[in-house]
């Protein structure tokens, strides 16, 4: 698979501590485009493990140290995704056992800002084995 169409990184699937104590599921995500963009331009999902849709609403995405809601993803304009780097998307309401193995499909849409009206599709799927990260 040729790096502008794997959207699911290398590190995988893990768990994760919360801020609150709480545990969640942590996917790696890579920017399947030749040039780093701002996440702005990303939009993030369908996603579903084990053939079950994933519900986004408290999402969020962790990169370069930062983290926020997904939602606020089209806000950012001045964040950008380089494509060297992983980016996570951060499932608080989702946990799974470290060891165990399931099937994930992602779905990455990109539009770029210097092609006017081009939206991207790029869907992956492949069995993550849960590390602990």
């Amino acid at each position: 698979m040729l790096p502008v169409e794997r959207v699911i990184g290398e590190e995988g699937l893990a768990v994760c501590q919360q801020d609150n104590g709480g545990k969640a599921l942590r996917l790696a995500m890579r920017l399947p485009w030749y040039r780093s963009l701002p996440f702005s331009v990303v939009e993030i999902g369908p996603l579903s493990i084990d053939g079950r849709q994933i519900d986004l609403g408290d999402a969020l995405i962790e990169y370069d140290g930062a983290r926020w809601p997904l939602s606020e993803n089209g806000e950012k304009v001045d964040t950008f995704w380089f494509i060297r780097d992983s980016a996570f998307l951060v499932l608080p309401s989702q946990s799974a056992e470290v060891g165990s193995s399931h099937e994930v499909s992602l779905n990455l849409f990109v539009s770029p800002p210097y092609i006017p009206g081009m939206k991207r599709t790029n869907p992956q799927t492949c069995t993550l084995t849960v590390q602990a990260a």
